[in-house]
C-alpha cells in the first residue's frame, strides 16, 4: 500500500493484506495500520489497484470502513474480483469502480495517469504511471517479462521506451521480490507441456492444487484434461469465486460439459476426472489438506491417484506444505511439486528482468519496492550495475515519508505498520496479546484458586491450583503440591503484615510461584492467582 500525495490529494496505490506467521497465534488477517490515511480521509482522491491478489487488494474492503466516496481503478478481473468481497463486507456503497483499460489513462482530482499492461501470475495485471511536476513516477506493481504469456497478452515494453522518452521517468518503483533469482522467470508456458505428461500418465483421479486467482494456471490444468479426454471439477470457495468471474469475462476457455460438480466425483471412473482445488500452501482445512487426512466428503485419495502442488512455496508456509505433502504420500498417491518437478513458473521477474526494466525506462531516481530488506538490496545493487548512481537509489520502509521534487529524499516517518484481525475484532488484538498468547503456547498457564477472609487476609479456602500446558499432573504432582505450599506461606506472610488488598495478594502468589517454577522446571508460565474474599 502506498500514497501519492499532489496539490493536498491522495491517491492510493493498492491495498493488500497478508497472511499470520507462525508467531501470531490466532490471528486471521494482517492488515496495514490506515492510521494516517485515517487521519487524512478527506484528502483521499481515488484507489489504484495494479491487480488482484490478496496482498494489492485484499484490505480495501476494511479501508472503505475508514474513508468513502472515493473512485477505484482497476482492470476487468481485478473489479470482477473485487465486487464478491465489497458486498460480502457490505461496503459496496462507499466507492465507485471505474475500469481502467492498460494502453490508456485517466485523470481525478490533480493526478493525471497512465496504465501499462505488465504479465504476472494473475490476468489483468498493469503498471501505473502518475505525473508530477518533476516528471513521473512510474509503479510497476507485480510483473515479469513473459514473450511468450498464455494469453497473448505480453508485458508492453513498447509503451515502458515510450514513457522513458520525452520528459522521461523520474521516479521508478519497481517489484522486488525475485531479485535474488539469476536469469530470467520461465514463461508459463513451460509449465503446460509438463501438467500435460503428468494427467497424461495417471492411472486414476488428478487432483492439482494452484492459487485460485492463477487463472492461466487453471486453463492448462484444463487443457492437460481435455487432451487426455476427462472432465474437471472445481473445489474451494475462493477457486469457484475466481473461475466464475474468469469464465464470466471470458478470461478462461472451458465449456460447460467438461465441468462437473464435486459431488459427483464418486459417481465417475476415475481415470476420467480431474479435480482443480485450493490448498497448495497447507492451509490446516482446505481440501487438499482434508483430502491428505482421508476427511474430505467428495474426494478420497489412494493409492494411485496423483497430486499435483503446482505452486511455489511461500515463505513461512514450508512447514505446513511438507506436512500436507508427507500425508498425501501415506495415502499411496504420486505427488508432484517445486522444486523437484516444474510444476510452477513465478509470476515475478529475476534478476536479468528486472535489469531489462531499469534499462529501458532509465528513471533519474529509483525505490526497490515489494520484499524483504534483502531482495530490496540486491534490487538497489542492480540498478547500480545498469547506471543508476547510488545516491539516486532510496532504500524506504514501511512509514517512510519520501519527497519527490528535483532530488528524491526520506524527509520524515507517519506511523505504519500491522493491524491484525481476530475473528470480529480489528485491531483490538496488539503487541501485548500476542506475546501473551506466545507465552501460553510456550510455557502454558497456571490458574491459582485461594479464598481469604476479607478483614484479616488470612487463607481459609484453597489453594487449589489448575495448569494448562504446564506440566502433566499425573507425573508431576510434586511440583504441584510444593506449589500449594508455596501459596500458603505467601498468604501467610502478607496476613502478618495485615495486607488485605486482594491485587496484593495476587500480586504475591504471582511472584512466589514465578520464582519457584523457573527455579524447578526453568519455565515461566503465565500465573493467573484468582483471590476471593469472604
Amino acid at each position: 500500500m502506498a500514497c501519492v500525495e499532489l496539490e493536498g490529494r491522495i491517491l492510493i496505490i493498492d491495498v493488500g493484506l497478508s497472511f499470520p506467521s507462525g508467531d501470531m497465534p490466532g490471528i486471521d488477517l494482517v492488515l496495514p495500520d490506515f492510521d494516517y490515511v485515517r487521519n487524512h480521509a478527506e484528502r483521499v482522491e481515488a484507489v489504484v489497484l495494479t491487480h488482484g491478489h490478496e496482498d494489492h487488494i485484499g484490505a480495501l474492503t476494511y479501508l472503505l470502513r475508514e474513508i468513502s466516496d472515493v473512485a477505484v481503478y482497476g482492470t476487468p478481473f481485478t473489479l470482477e474480483l473485487l465486487k464478491g468481497k465489497l458486498e460480502e463486507h457490505q461496503v459496496s456503497d462507499r466507492c465507485e469502480l471505474r475500469t481502467a483499460v492498460p494502453g490508456e489513462g485517466a485523470s481525478v482530482g490533480p493526478f493525471t495517469m497512465r496504465f501499462l499492461r505488465v504479465t504476472h501470475s494473475i490476468p489483468d495485471g498493469m503498471a501505473v504511471v502518475v505525473d508530477t511536476p518533476h516528471g513521473a513516477i512510474l509503479h510497476t506493481g507485480d510483473f515479469k517479462i513473459d514473450q511468450t504469456p498464455l494469453d497473448g497478452r505480453p508485458t508492453d515494453l513498447h509503451g515502458l521506451a515510450e514513457e522513458a522518452s520525452g520528459a522521461g521517468v523520474h521516479l521508478l518503483l519497481s517489484d522486488s521480490t525475485n531479485a535474488e533469482e539469476a536469469g530470467y522467470t520461465d514463461s508459463e508456458r513451460s509449465v503446460g507441456p509438463v501438467l500435460q505428461r503428468i494427467v497424461e500418465n495417471a492411472p486414476n483421479i488428478v487432483v492439482a492444487a494452484c492459487f485460485s486467482s492463477h487463472i492461466h494456471r487453471v486453463q492448462q490444468i484444463v487443457n492437460a484434461a481435455r487432451a487426455n479426454e476427462r472432465v474437471v471439477a472445481f473445489l474451494g470457495r475462493s477457486m469457484l469465486n475466481s473461475v466464475a468471474a474468469a469464465r464470466r469475462l471470458g478470461i478462461l476457455q472451458v465449456d460447460d460439459r467438461d465441468v462437473i460438480d464435486i459431488a459427483e466425483v464418486a459417481d465417475l471412473d476415475p481415470g476420467r476426472v480431474v479435480v482443480i482445488c485450493t490448498g497448495s500452501q497447507g492451509e490446516p482445512f482446505s481440501a487438499l489438506s482434508l483430502m491428505a487426512q482421508r476427511q474430505h466428503k467428495w474426494v478420497k485419495l489412494d493409492e494411485g491417484d496423483t497430486v499435483v502442488l503446482s505452486s511455489s512455496l511461500i515463505p513461512g508456509n514450508e512447514p505446513a506444505i511438507h506436512r500436507v505433502v508427507d500425508a498425501v504420500y501415506r495415502t499411496g498417491a504420486d505427488v508432484y511439486h517445486m522444486p523437484a518437478d516444474p510444476v510452477h513458473a513465478s509470476g515475478h521477474a529475476a534478476a536479468e528482468e528486472l535489469r531489462l526494466m531499469l534499462s529501458l525506462v532509465r528513471p533519474r531516481w529509483f525505490i526497490p519496492i515489494h520484499g524483504e530488506r534483502r531482495h530490496l538490496q540486491h534490487h538497489a545493487r542492480l540498478a547500480e550495475e545498469v547506471g543508476i548512481p547510488r545516491d539516486h537509489i532510496v532504500i524506504c520502509e514501511d512509514g517512510d515519508m519520501v519527497e519527490v521534487g528535483e532530488r528524491v529524499a526520506i524527509i520524515d516517518r507517519v506511523q505504519a505498520g500491522m493491524t491484525f484481525v481476530d475473528g470480529l475484532g480489528i485491531g483490538d488484538v496488539g503487541g501485548e496479546v500476542l506475546r501473551d498468547r506466545r507465552k501460553l503456547a510456550g510455557d502454558g498457564v497456571v490458574v491459582v484458586v485461594v479464598t481469604v477472609d476479607s478483614q484479616t487476609g488470612e487463607l481459609v479456602g484453597g489453594p487449589d491450583i489448575v495448569n494448562r500446558g504446564f506440566v502433566y499432573e499425573e507425573t508431576s504432582q510434586d511440583i504441584l503440591d510444593e506449589a500449594r505450599e508455596r501459596v500458603i506461606a505467601a498468604i501467610g506472610e502478607t496476613a502478618d503484615a495485615r495486607v488485605t488488598d486482594p491485587s496484593a495478594l495476587q500480586q504475591d502468589i504471582r511472584r512466589a510461584l514465578g520464582r519457584y517454577f523457573n527455579e524447578v522446571t526453568q519455565r515461566k508460565p503465565v500465573i493467573l492467582p484468582v483471590v476471593m474474599e469472604v
